[in-house]
Parts: structure tokens; C-alpha cells; sequence
């Protein structure tokens, strides 16, 4: 557990949750435990988040991707939303100007708006039944996609092309938080469109927010010198 912990804190938690649920019941009416082996075994200390992509990953990924792994860029890009649930959007959870599903992860159900930038590039997908995703290369070509599939898929791009060295499809979410932080959002509403705590939308937009107080009071001061 420390070893992961040391590298990924987020998994080496949820590793940590799962165990302590286990064991409560484990210890209820069971009585398979007589005591918690997860008694006094602190939680592990995160990071600041996921690293959002930067301007030079982002535009030579919307220049160069293609294919399956195009489409999945575009909308975890503009919808903000976790790969395990990319992979399951499609046409029937399309209302009007928005794209709603329901969470794996949590089970919230957030309502993402459709930016012109999705709604032009989804106008050249093909209307039909089952998720946008499906795999294009190999024998299995034309069947869904799973999550593990579409990591493999991206990991491969990824080592082909430095571009997008340390890149991780999580830090899409993150951009799309600040996207929204950057045209004035609350951290409530960007909390119900993308279906993130407050929590975390406040840790993904602190520096954000940082540079926007910056400019006011450096717009507030030349003001004053007029």
C-alpha cells in the first residue's frame, strides 16, 4: 500500500476505502472479523490533481488525432467527462445543445453543455445506435470500446509522439474545469455541469483564479495612474 501510495495517492486511497467497506462487513452480522485491519492506517495525501494539458498538447492534439482517439479528445475535452464514461456516450444521451449521462464512477448525472467546438466536430460523426467510440483498427474493428482499450490506444500515441508526453486523458477534465472557471463559472455550476465536487472544481481552478485576481488588481492599478 505505501509503495503505491507514494506514486498514486488517489488509487492507494480508493484501495484503502474498498478495504475499510469490506471489513465493516466483515464485522457486522457475519462476525468473519473480530477486529479492523484498516484501524489507524491513514489516508494518503494527494496531490494538486491532474495536470491539465497545455495550449501546444491541446492544439496538436486537435490538429493530428484521428479516428476513434479524436473523438474521445473532443469530448472529454468539452464535456469534462472521465474516459470510463466517454466511451458509453452516444447519440440517445444527445439532448438538444447538451449530452448528459449518468456517472459510473459516482452515479451523479451532470447536463454538459454541447461548446460549438464539440457541436462541429460531432456534425461530421454518423448518426447511429450505440456509443461514439467504437475501435477502428484490427480484427476488432467496429466493436465497442473499453476503458483499458482506449488507455492502450492512447498510451501508443503517446510514446509515438512526444507532443503529448505525460498527458493523461484525467487532465482533460481538468481543462475543461478551467475553461468554464475562465468564462466566469461558479464553482457550483461548474460543479453540476461536469459532476465534480466543489472541492475539487475549487482545486483545478485555484490557479486560475490566482491569475484572474492578479490582472484585476494590476487592471484596478493602471486605472488609478490614469
Amino acid at each position: 500500500m505505501d509503495k503505491i501510495g507514494a506514486v498514486k495517492p488517489g488509487r492507494a486511497n480508493n484501495i484503502l476505502y474498498a478495504l475499510r467497506s469490506m471489513t465493516s462487513w466483515a464485522r457486522g452480522p457475519r462476525g468473519l472479523l473480530s477486529s479492523d485491519p484498516t484501524h489507524g492506517v491513514s489516508t494518503f495525501k494527494s496531490n494538486s490533481g491532474h495536470k491539465p494539458w497545455n495550449a501546444e498538447q491541446l492544439a496538436w492534439a486537435e490538429q493530428n488525432l484521428t479516428g476513434m482517439l479524436r473523438r474521445a479528445f473532443f469530448l472529454a475535452r468539452y464535456t469534462g467527462q472521465r474516459a470510463s464514461d466517454i466511451i458509453r456516450l452516444g447519440w440517445t444521451d444527445v439532448d438538444g445543445d447538451t449530452i448528459s449521462l449518468r456517472q459510473k464512477k459516482t452515479g451523479v448525472q451532470p447536463v454538459c453543455p454541447i461548446f460549438p467546438e464539440l457541436e462541429r466536430e460531432m456534425a461530421t460523426w454518423e448518426k447511429r445506435p450505440g456509443p461514439f467510440l467504437l475501435q477502428d483498427q484490427g480484427k476488432n474493428a467496429g466493436k465497442t470500446v473499453t476503458t483499458n482499450q482506449l488507455w492502450k490506444v492512447f498510451n501508443a500515441a503517446r510514446d509515438d509522439h512526444p507532443e503529448l508526453k505525460d498527458a493523461v486523458w484525467h487532465g482533460l477534465r481538468a481543462n475543461a474545469v478551467i475553461r468554464l472557471r475562465q468564462d466566469g463559472m461558479s464553482a457550483l455550476q461548474i460543479s453540476a455541469t461536469i459532476g465534480m465536487s466543489v472541492e475539487m472544481v475549487e482545486r483545478y481552478s485555484r490557479h486560475q483564479d490566482r491569475k484572474a485576481a492578479a490582472k484585476a488588481v494590476l487592471r484596478e492599478y493602471r486605472e488609478r495612474k490614469l
